[in-house]
């Protein structure tokens, strides 16, 4: 069956009526604003920072990791000499 245009936007007229019907309820609107909150935090992070949140900022300008310093193919893998029987 192939509708015509005026057909079709009847069609879609009469389920946006429909839905119309039916009344937003309590979940429906907390997830909207869940999203709407992800949205902002997403686009401009937290609006309201607190003086902590700078701090441990500041606190990671001179981190230096020592794990990136250590090239972990010339560690041994220390395991038994059961296990390495194994795999030797």
């Amino acid at each position: 069956m192939t509708l015509t245009q005026e057909e079709r936007i009847e069609k879609i007229k009469q389920a946006v009526n429909a839905s119309k019907l039916f009344g937003k309820s309590k979940i429906v609107e907390d997830f909207v604003a869940d999203v709407r909150s992800e949205e902002v935090f997403g686009e401009h992070g937290l609006l309201d920072v607190q003086r902590e949140d700078i701090e441990d900022e500041v606190s990671l300008i001179d981190y230096k990791p020592t794990a990136e310093s250590i090239d972990e193919e010339d560690l041994g893998f220390g395991i038994s000499d059961e296990m390495k029987g194994l795999y030797l």
